[in-house]
């Protein structure tokens, strides 16, 4: 960005004059005023496929050594000429004897996650030497856009269970999501859905009956597509395992949302 600066000379002899041109000369620059109230639909897309608009996506995960260490992703998403990006970060720690996989964190390579279409990837969150209960072994995710964000949307998916009434105790997938936001479902036939919850400590998010064979990445029934009006500039997932001590994974899909220019 660049002003025009005034002689210390010409300062002087303007004021001298009138008052009303000083203040002008603090004036922010048009270009400026106008990302800053320019609103746009912006699109954080992991598969970075640019051909239905004019955004790009960049992503890096930050992982130090240790096995509680805190990782941090980073989405740089950069918008129309004029504009500022959007960074949204990915905070990432573990509560009690959860470990992460080498690739949590990551945007996972296998497309079509939750049949969402053949394009679509997602952000990978995968537990290992899981135990049983929130406070035991649990994954948090905390992400933060660099500016408030209204309509956000994104999909959960993969969300499932692995228990086979005992016979296969392996995991229960357990999410839950802070902050005021809408979810739904997929329905089932008869009624109801197969993802139930309220995606609270209390009552999270889960597959509406253990028993149900571990759906494959591709499948829709583990989908929860989520509404934040907003605005919003932070919120927080928190992944546990409710039964079991194998290893769970579920996926982030893109995230569309309204923002500012800059």
């Amino acid at each position: 960005m660049s002003t025009t600066v005034q002689s210390r000379r010409n300062v002087v002899r303007t004021v001298a004059w009138t008052v009303p041109v000083v203040a002008a000369s603090t004036a922010v620059p048009a270009y400026a005023a106008s990302c800053g109230s320019t609103s746009y639909a912006w699109r954080l897309d992991w598969a970075d496929n640019t051909t239905s608009d004019a955004f790009t996506t960049s992503y890096s995960v930050a992982k130090p050594a240790g096995a509680n260490a805190v990782h941090v992703g980073t989405a740089v998403v950069t918008g129309p000429s004029g504009s500022s990006p959007v960074t949204v970060t990915f905070r990432n720690s573990v509560v009690g004897a959860d470990r992460r996989h080498a690739t949590n964190l990551t945007v996972e390579n296998t497309a079509n996650i939750g049949n969402l279409g053949a394009q679509e990837r997602g952000l990978l969150l995968w537990n290992t030497d899981i135990l049983e209960g929130r406070n035991a072994s649990r994954q948090v995710v905390e992400v933060t856009f660099s500016r408030a964000v209204s309509n956000l949307r994104f999909t959960i998916t993969d969300i499932d269970s692995n228990d086979q009434r005992g016979s296969g105790n392996d995991y229960r997938d357990q999410v839950e999501l802070t902050g005021v936001r809408t979810a739904v479902a997929t329905s089932r036939v008869g009624g109801g859905s197969y993802v139930v919850g309220s995606g609270t400590q209390a009552s999270p998010w889960q597959m509406y009956d253990d028993d149900i064979p571990a759906a494959d990445s591709a499948d829709d029934r583990g989908n929860l597509a989520v509404t934040y009006p907003g605005p919003v500039s932070s919120f927080r997932l928190d992944y546990w395992n409710a039964s079991g001590n194998g290893q769970q994974a579920v996926f982030l899909g893109d995230f569309t949302f309204d923002a500012l220019g800059c």
